[in-house]
């Protein structure tokens, strides 16, 4: 990867050359890819992303929002504490750590920070992960096999091995592809840390996002006998 910063007024982009030979501000904007036909879906969520064709690549762009109470008052503006601590530089480079590491995360492309004042906008961009569906979309209408659910917990554990600290690792950002390759995503706020409790809480937090997604939908095929699967897998058990 050949990471390019560039810096215009108000604004800071970091981009990946060997994707992109240029990366203009309109590239980080949805009206653009509306206006070129590009956009061929939408996720909906707290933070909304935009899926446009370009170059015969498909990718994800990602405006970043606020949640809980705070959002409610401002629901995109981050408090600026400079560039590099910025969320979107900070998921863009950990982003490049995973390809580094060789870790199933989305391959980072592009990330923006626009400065407003004492306040800033951030927008990412990735590649898409190709006939990808999140597991609580499987999980409504199908049982997942004892191969799926072994090879997420190697998955995870290959992301805590290396240090990866997932800050809301739940059954939406686990996705599974047509090959049945688990991939982790939206590591918003998500960094490098050497080895704790951190592991642990992980792993309870996507437990409580699968028995709060039983509770409520009225279909959901997950049994507690998965979960001990999952576990087999992280442990590196067969």
């Amino acid at each position: 990867m050949k990471i390019i910063k560039q810096i215009e007024q108000n604004r800071c982009i970091w981009f990946d050359r060997d994707c992109w030979e240029q990366c203009p501000d309109d590239f980080f904007s949805p009206f653009y890819w509306k206006q070129q036909h590009a956009v061929v879906g939408q996720a909906k969520g707290r933070g909304q992303a935009l899926f446009f064709q370009h170059q015969d690549q498909s990718y994800v762009l990602r405006h970043y929002h606020r949640g809980g109470m705070v959002g409610k008052l401002s629901h995109d503006r981050f408090l600026y504490l400079g560039k590099r601590l910025s969320r979107c530089r900070q998921e863009f480079m950990l982003l490049c750590e995973l390809v580094r590491l060789g870790l199933p995360g989305p391959i980072p492309v592009a990330a923006r920070m626009v400065r407003e004042g004492l306040f800033y906008r951030a927008d990412l961009i990735t590649k898409r992960i190709p006939k990808a569906r999140d597991l609580s979309e499987l999980l409504v209408k199908q049982r997942l096999s004892v191969d799926v659910w072994r090879e997420v917990g190697r998955v995870i554990r290959r992301f805590h091995d290396a240090g990866i600290d997932h800050s809301d690792l739940n059954i939406h950002n686990i996705m599974l592809d047509h090959q049945e390759q688990v991939w982790v995503i939206d590591l918003d706020k998500s960094h490098r840390r050497s080895k704790g409790k951190w592991q642990q809480d992980n792993l309870e937090r996507l437990l409580r996002s699968l028995n709060k997604e039983r509770q409520r939908m009225p279909h959901w095929y997950w049994l507690d006998s998965d979960w001990q699967i999952l576990m087999q897998g992280y442990q590196g058990l067969k």
